[in-house]
């Protein structure tokens, strides 16, 4: 894990630059291979292509369906835009007038199961990550602002493919682009699909379309064509400090969140409640259904229970997680005058939870959440920074880059340093993920302090 962390964190320091031009028109094109066209949605809705469509089109935006199955860094690149006279039936990206494009391929079509060796499994890392990087480039060079969907599960993945999956996504993370995570929504633990959620060995059915879909920051369209930049690191310095009592910070999701992960850090020196989330009990129930070719797939149903509260807390001196059912997965870290930096993290699908403190794993337990509200502060005095809330879980990489100190920003609708100069009552506090989301001061005590 030592050797991977640091791989990852020296492709975060060779990151590119890449300087954003301005887009042109409310036009997206979806420019992938087959779980981009929608291959796997037995209902035939175009996957999350058409979820996308559906949520965007009474704002102003129009989708397009550029997609084509099979397709790898190679074989797509003759369609971003004719030589010549248009071919029939080919999905070009230019020929729609795009002024965004989310690029969704995946290292499966690239070769990363048929390569054996590590040399091999290597060069195809490579070859998909220059791909990508040269489609970012090539979209700007033409004024269309790119998205790059990260890769995803399959069923037929080893610990060794997983690896490169997780790599290769915490790769794009660090590149100025913003990225989609599609791994946080679908993925069982060991680089699959979660039962349930899966058409076939490659593909998601319509339930894993949807929590793909989930994946997707609503207002991320918007905040890049108001010229939201890549979120960063802020310049400024000190920390909020919340006194015991009241709602102090929070953040209501306008649209529905499935898998999310919550990120802070933290000095509390007292048991009480760090940070609370609220929302309903989500229940799955896994059933046969008939495919459009007359098949049959297994496929999860998911129905909306009773509302729940979930904690984060200082319980007996440790930093503890309180899940849904009562259960503690208590930290071996000492709730003290250090900051302390703390990830739930939370996939829907395969309903867990993980907890993470100082970038290590403290425990994990069963639940499926749909939160509603995240509350900051409240339950005992505290100082707080570098809030963060996605749209999409975090695997232990991931919370351990985070950790680090980087900013990983895909699916990432909340980055709020905490360090306002003042926390006015009812006024939003500095966001600066690539959404037009609020994270709102609420009743309580809340000052700046000077580091």
């Amino acid at each position: 894990m030592k050797r991977l962390l640091a791989v990852v964190l020296v492709l975060f320091c060779l990151s590119p630059l890449l300087s954003q031009t301005p887009a042109r028109a409310r036009r997206i094109a979806v420019w992938g291979s087959s779980v981009a066209f929608g291959t796997g949605d037995e209902t035939n809705k175009e996957g999350y292509t058409g979820l996308l469509r559906e949520l965007l089109a009474p704002r102003g935006w129009e989708v397009f369906n550029q997609s084509r199955g099979g397709d790898t860094t190679i074989t797509i690149a003759p369609r971003f835009t004719p030589v010549g006279e248009p071919q029939t039936g080919v999905r070009y990206l230019t020929t729609v007038n795009p002024g965004y494009v989310v690029i969704g391929l995946s290292l499966t079509n690239e070769g990363i199961l048929e390569a054996r060796t590590t040399a091999e499994k290597d060069a195809v890392f490579k070859q998909y990550a220059d791909g990508i990087l040269g489609f970012v480039q090539r979209a700007r060079q033409n004024n269309i602002t790119p998205v790059v969907a990260l890769g995803y599960p399959r069923m037929s993945y080893t610990p060794v493919e997983y690896e490169y999956v997780k790599r290769m996504n915490v790769a794009i993370n660090s590149w100025d682009v913003p990225s989609i995570n599609f791994l946080g929504a679908l993925d069982d633990a060991t680089g699959r699909y979660t039962i349930g959620f899966d058409s076939d060995d490659r593909h998601p059915n319509a339930a894993g379309h949807h929590e793909l879909f989930y994946t997707f920051v609503p207002s991320l369209f918007e905040a890049l064509e108001k010229g939201k930049p890549i979120p960063s690191r802020t310049k400024a310095t000190g920390f909020a400090r919340v006194a015991k009592g009241g709602t102090p910070l929070v953040f209501e999701p306008q649209d529905t969140m499935h898998s999310f992960a919550l990120s802070f850090s933290v000095q509390a020196q007292e048991n009480g409640n760090v940070a609370d989330i609220a929302g309903h009990l989500i229940g799955a129930a896994i059933d046969a259904k008939q495919t459009a070719r007359g098949g049959t797939i297994q496929s999860a149903t998911l129905t909306s229970g009773n509302v729940f509260g979930a904690s984060v807390m200082v319980l007996n001196g440790k930093l503890t997680y309180r899940s849904a059912n009562g259960m503690n997965l208590i930290s071996e870290v000492n709730a003290d005058a250090k900051w302390h930096q703390v990830v739930v993290s939370h996939y829907l699908a395969r309903g867990e939870t993980l907890f993470f403190v100082d970038g290590k794993l403290a425990g994990r337990t069963p639940e499926r959440l749909q939160p509603s509200m995240f509350t900051i502060g409240g339950g005992m005095r505290a100082d707080y920074k570098d809030l963060l809330i996605y749209r999409s879980a975090l695997n232990e990489i991931e919370a351990e880059v985070l950790n680090a100190g980087k900013v990983l920003q895909a699916s990432l609708e909340v980055y709020a340093p905490l360090t306002d100069a003042r926390f006015t009552e009812g006024s939003s506090v500095e966001n600066r993920a690539q959404s037009m989301s609020s994270i709102k001061v609420g009743k309580g005590q809340i000052t700046h302090v000077d580091q």
